[in-house]
């Protein structure tokens, strides 16, 4: 179709709610067919059609149109009338139906260890068939987000069902395929048509503004506020899919990261009934987790006490408004960083178990955080003697074996010293670090445009996956960059560091929770709202999810005048 026989917004709108109101009818019991002029629209593709049929979210049924030479029309028609089959009670209760349309397969190697399904890139984007003599599986992409199924998982069940043995799997006579989707939601209530790309739709750079980050902000901050339980207790991961809660796992950092993200926003809405809030949640942690040990403090979890637990914790107890009260807590917990701390400005990581002395990447810096805010309280010569030791040693450590883990937490310890001390060494240090960690951010080098504006270096896989934790903690360091910047003057690392974290900003949005268009598959959607999934090819909630990318949102909307929310440099 050239440009000027092109359908005007309102024309391509009208059709859509054509398009909705249609498979609705169907779905209702209707005849299997489509109005023509919605029908010619979907004539000239071939392919198949995926269509599950929903209540509140909850899948009530779902179907596969039989092969892939039927035009799309047809295709969806097919699925539509093969699942209202299974719908039991009035199909007028089905108030959503989630559509994907597929293109020709491609085959794909199954090799025997299945390392051609490792990768998680494709996964919500490609559906997969698995052929056989013995029968077919399918699997549709927007079920693979739903049910948060690694595509491995898949295969063995779609294995397992076809009665496959691992030779039979590797052999000629199966076939796996894989084809991509255009993926739709079909909502009854306003009778829209909602594309979707990994069950979301796609955010564009254009919807970061002020406004918009400051719905970014209320939601993440009622996320949080929710998570805390009635003991104090913060919830750490909650599972979409399953509509419940991990309570087996738990991680201290995570935790009292959390606990100060609550008190910040406690002291930032000046609002009595959070900072009980937050109170209630440090005095649960400081319960569970805390125990004195002599004239030190331990902050305890499996049988370890980590550093960085210890450096978070009582830079809680630093910002939270009633520090006095917990002034027999609070001396033993710097008692424990200066213990852990080595003359030559290295840290010990671990207390316990005291042989470990990994994670040098993350813990160093939550402590230099944690001597900082004490820094700034007042002249310690001794202190500050001791904070500069740490960072020439572990400046010389990073530049020897660079990773983006370490950037945000000495980013942060150092600015909040630099605005102290003005010291050069610490500008230029935090300059040299965020420059090196902008080429770890992906933007037209995606394979798909939901994950623009994450922080992943796929060639380097040492550094770790893609995560909604780390997006939001570089954006805690690139925005105390960016003040830095702008306060020597420095025009051009404004621009970088403002479309970086712009840039950021947008893949944090992707990954939340907004309403019932992307919770299509969860029937427990007020637990969730404003969660932030780990991915775009995960959806499973971390606490730190929000609270890293809540408390860069707090320093952002401070920081940026609403020219650099204009800015067009995001694209």
């Amino acid at each position: 179709m050239n440009e000027a026989n092109a359908p005007s917004p309102a024309e391509v709108e009208a059709l859509r709610r054509r398009l909705a109101a249609a498979v609705f009818a169907v779905v209702d019991g209707g005849p299997a067919e489509l109005p023509a002029d919605v029908a010619q629209v979907l004539q000239d593709t071939h392919g198949i059609a995926y269509v599950c049929l929903r209540r509140g979210g909850r899948a009530l049924a779902e179907a596969w149109s039989s092969g892939h030479q039927e035009t799309w029309a047809a295709a969806l028609c097919q699925a539509l009338a093969r699942a209202r089959g299974g719908v039991t009670g009035a199909r007028a209760s089905v108030d959503a139906v989630e559509v994907c349309l597929g293109l020709a397969p491609e085959r794909a190697r199954i090799d025997k260890d299945r390392a051609a399904l490792a990768s998680h890139e494709r996964r919500g984007i490609a559906g997969l068939e698995l052929t056989c003599a013995a029968g077919r599986e399918r699997f549709a992409p927007t079920a693979q987000i739903a049910r948060n199924r690694r595509t491995e998982k898949w295969l063995e069940a779609a294995q397992k069902a076809l009665g496959l043995s691992d030779a039979q799997l590797a052999g000629d006579d199966v076939t796996l395929s894989r084809f991509p989707c255009a993926q739709q939601l079909i909502t009854r209530a306003d009778l829209t048509v909602h594309p979707l790309l990994r069950g979301k739709p796609l955010v564009e750079p254009t919807a970061i503004t002020r406004a918009g980050v400051r719905e970014l902000e209320a939601l993440w901050a009622d996320f949080l506020v929710r998570g805390v339980q009635p003991d104090g207790r913060m919830q750490y991961i909650y599972y979409p899919s399953r509509g419940e809660e991990d309570r087996k796992r738990n991680n201290m950092i995570r935790q009292w990261m959390a606990t100060l993200a609550l008190i910040r926003l406690a002291r930032r809405r000046g609002d009595k009934r959070l900072i009980k809030l937050a109170d209630d949640n440090l005095r649960f942690n400081l319960r569970a987790f805390y125990r004195p040990s002599g004239k030190l403090g331990l902050i305890e979890y499996n049988h370890k006490v980590k550093l960085g637990a210890v450096a978070l914790a009582v830079l809680s107890i630093v910002e939270h408004p009633q520090r006095k009260q917990l002034k027999r807590v609070e001396p033993r917990l710097w008692a424990t960083i200066d213990h852990l701390w080595r003359p030559g400005g290295a840290f010990r990581t671990f207390f316990k178990p005291a042989e470990r002395n990994d994670v040098q990447n993350f813990y160093p810096g939550e402590a230099l955080l944690a001597w900082a805010a004490r820094l700034c309280e007042g002249d310690d010569p001794a202190l500050y003697e001791r904070f500069m030791a740490s960072f020439h040693h572990y400046r010389d450590w990073h530049r020897a074996q660079r990773n983006p883990a370490f950037v945000p937490w000495h980013t942060q310890a150092y600015y909040e010293v630099w605005r102290r001390t003005g010291e050069a060494a610490l500008r230029d240090f935090i300059f040299e670090m965020n420059d090196w960690l902008l080429a770890m951010q992906q933007w037209d080098d995606v394979a798909a445009p939901d994950a623009r504006g994450r922080f992943y270096d796929p060639r380097h896989p040492e550094y770790g996956p893609p995560h909604a934790s780390a997006t939001g903690v570089y954006l805690e360091g690139l925005i105390d960059a960016f003040a830095l910047a702008r306060e020597v003057g420095d025009s051009a690392r404004v621009a970088a560091y403002r479309q970086a974290i712009l840039r950021g900003l947008r893949s944090a949005r992707q990954l939340t929770f907004f309403g019932d268009v992307d919770m299509f598959y969860v029937s427990k959607r007020d637990a969730l709202r404003g969660g932030v999934r780990n991915t775009v090819y995960d959806n499973v909630v971390r606490v730190d999810n929000v609270q890293h990318n809540l408390m860069a949102v707090f320093k952002v909307l401070d920081r940026f005048t609403d020219d650099d929310f204009a800015a067009v440099d995001r694209e």
